[in-house]
């Protein structure tokens, strides 16, 4: 990893794997709409104090939060829904 760019690397790898580990879970029925809701909420305020210790654990807990956003939406909008077995 290069030391200039560990942040960026960071919030790329987080938000790729929270982003795929979410679809999934919602996807089987894992997780539903409102502790999806509920998890980003809670991980926007550790984002906010994240902010006084350090960049690359701001990159970190930014890429959880904006994981999360990305599948609420697209759970509100239709195009992610719960697949019948």
């Amino acid at each position: 990893m290069n030391f200039e760019n560990i942040a960026e690397q960071v919030y790329q790898e987080t938000f790729d794997k929270m982003f795929d580990a979410l679809v999934e879970e919602y996807k089987r029925g894992e997780i539903d709409l409102e502790t999806l809701e509920a998890n980003a909420d809670e991980q926007s305020q550790v984002l906010l104090n994240g902010m006084f210790e350090g960049e690359t654990k701001f990159a970190y807990t930014n890429a959880i939060v904006d994981a999360h956003q990305f599948v609420i939406s697209k759970v509100k909008n239709g195009t992610l829904v719960v697949e019948a077995e």
